[in-house]
């Protein structure tokens, strides 16, 4: 839920830079004499994206194509008629061309945009394509510093979060294992269920959170304190990981041993006691230095036992 709400502060943040960036980018290009001034807006659009390093792409490959559309439009269109043909000709030459430059497919998409609004525009429209490319750069100039310096992307609050969720399902996996166990470990498909499909699919998304948060904090200029935050973050996650494939192993290990002999009520009292320890542990993230002591020769309380060691052994971590 806290999530969601993060997620929805980012985007209110995303459409009141929009906003602010358009108007202040229309007023700059109308002082500076600009006869379209609606081109400078167009591009705070356009390269407004999630983080800074993602809205400087775009951006760059916007520049770039607004550059070639302009070139190429003024070296082929003197002589040639607008029509269907002429156009589809024009686009084919002018991104065609473009490859031996090394472009990407987005820098593509804005120099055909460019050759195609400039053909179209610049007989009717004077000066469209000098102003096209000076409104552009304005307009991106404005959205790249408001991006920046107010309120810049960083989701590594979001990714806190992920974590925490995590975390909290892995100690409930923990003391639902300690239930089921009371009750007998008959029912078979529950836990493993849960476990390689909500729980996986929701650690895969908590580091794709992180990926997200380490992408935000490029060209922040306010991320020194984020960048350890999320450091510490990534550290965790990768121990919940770890933990994951121990909690897993604990089904496993239960499984065979109730299949092979039933287990004693100590037994069941002890390693239900002890996986409510060890959800304790990770709640607080704190690690005891030993477990409680039951004497047992089964070779399954031993392998419990191990694994139950290197739980706590890699909370210290």
């Amino acid at each position: 839920m806290k999530k969601k709400k993060l997620l929805r502060r980012e985007k209110i943040l995303f459409i009141f830079k929009m906003a602010l960036a358009s108007g202040i980018s229309w007023q700059i290009c109308v002082w500076t004499g600009s006869k379209y001034p609606y081109l400078a807006p167009i591009s705070v659009i356009l390269c407004l994206q999630t983080t800074i390093l993602k809205s400087i792409r775009f951006a760059l490959s916007r520049i770039l194509g607004t550059i070639f559309g302009v070139i190429f439009t003024v070296m082929l269109t003197s002589e040639l008629p607008l029509k269907g043909w002429t156009i589809a000709f024009i686009l084919l030459i002018s991104t065609g061309i473009s490859l031996l430059f090394g472009v990407n497919i987005t820098s593509i998409h804005q120099i055909a945009l460019s050759t195609l609004l400039i053909l179209v525009f610049a007989p009717k429209l004077q000066d469209y394509g000098l102003y096209r490319l000076i409104d552009t750069v304005i307009g991106i100039i404005v959205i790249l510093l408001i991006h920046a310096f107010i309120f810049p992307p960083n989701f590594t609050t979001i990714a806190g979060e992920s974590l925490q969720n995590i975390k909290n399902m892995l100690v409930k996996k923990l003391e639902g294992l300690a239930v089921w166990l009371e009750n007998g470990a008959t029912n078979k498909d529950y836990f493993i269920a849960e476990m390689d499909g909500m729980v996986w699919s929701k650690l895969q998304d908590a580091f794709q959170d992180i990926s997200k948060a380490e992408n935000s904090m490029r060209f922040n200029p306010f991320r020194s304190k984020s960048s350890l935050e999320l450091k510490l973050i990534k550290q965790k996650l990768t121990i919940l990981r770890k933990e994951y494939t121990i909690i897993e192993r604990f089904y496993e290990i239960i499984l065979q041993w109730n299949e092979e002999k039933t287990m004693t009520k100590e037994e069941i009292q002890y390693w239900s006691s002890t996986f409510i320890f060890l959800g304790d542990a990770l709640k607080n993230w704190t690690a005891e230095e030993t477990l409680p002591v039951l004497d047992n020769s089964s070779i399954y309380h031993e392998h419990l036992k191990i694994d139950a060691m290197r739980f706590l052994q890699i909370l210290k971590t």
